[in-house]
């Protein structure tokens, strides 16, 4: 452990490495790199990915398996699977109001510096990544689960935010949209997807074009409807 902090006041605190390899994880579900009933790769290739042991790796499992997120199974067909969601909608809204200042802090951030990653996009992304964000919008259009509509919907965000060609900018969108995990999930996925593919739309109509003010107005407009129907869904029984 360090003896000093970054003004040398005090101990700097370093968390260990498998709690470091736990949020890295658990971000990533909550992100839909790893969907609902998706394996992880096997401990020997996700160990050397990450740069920790197989042994730090098994802690980190061991405890996102305590929290709910996975489950292992032994054996030549085992492995670890990320479980589906186990809260009712009920619950999941209760959940929601009682976060409620958070999430309405989370969701302006996210327009405001979204519209902004819009248009730093519309002047820096290329033709594989039109091409990329096309694919992401075919994938909405053709989930048939919550888990897929995550990973779909996050891999659009997170493409446009990495075009915008500023790394703080990017990781801080990523860090808000995985915080938005358990209100998102509280939606009526089928109900949002129709919306979703239409912003989707409108934000890459402009991305073509080129047209900075455009994609951010659109961005916009997109992330005011989701504020709408999380409203809308915080207001249900």
């Amino acid at each position: 452990m360090a003896s000093g902090g970054v003004d040398g006041s005090g101990p700097l605190f370093v968390p260990p490495a498998y709690a470091v390899v736990v949020d890295y994880l658990r971000r990533a579900i909550h992100l839909g790199s790893y969907a609902p009933g998706e394996k992880l790769p096997p401990e020997r290739t996700l160990a050397p990915q990450l740069g920790v042991s197989r042994v730090t790796l098994r802690e980190a499992i061991r405890v996102l398996e305590a929290e709910g997120y996975v489950t292992t199974r032994r054996g030549a067909s085992g492995g670890v699977t990320v479980k589906e969601q186990s809260m009712s909608a009920a619950d999941l809204r209760e959940r929601a109001r009682g976060q409620r200042g958070e999430i309405d802090a989370l969701l302006e951030f996210r327009r405001i510096n979204e519209r902004l990653a819009a248009e730093r996009a519309a002047t820096r992304i290329d033709a594989a990544g039109i091409v990329a964000l096309e694919g992401t919008i075919r994938a909405l259009q053709e989930s048939t689960d919550l888990g897929g509509f995550r990973q779909a919907d996050s891999a659009f965000h997170l493409r446009i935010a990495a075009a915008a060609d500023f790394d703080l900018l990017r990781s801080s969108l990523e860090e808000a949209r995985a915080r938005m995990f358990w209100p998102i999930d509280a939606l009526d996925y089928e109900l949002i997807v129709k919306s979703t593919v239409k912003g989707h739309g409108k934000i890459l109509d402009a991305l073509r074009e080129k047209n900075s003010a455009a994609a951010g107005r659109a961005m916009a407009s997109h992330i005011s409807k989701t504020i709408e129907e999380i409203n809308v869904m915080l207001a249900q029984e």
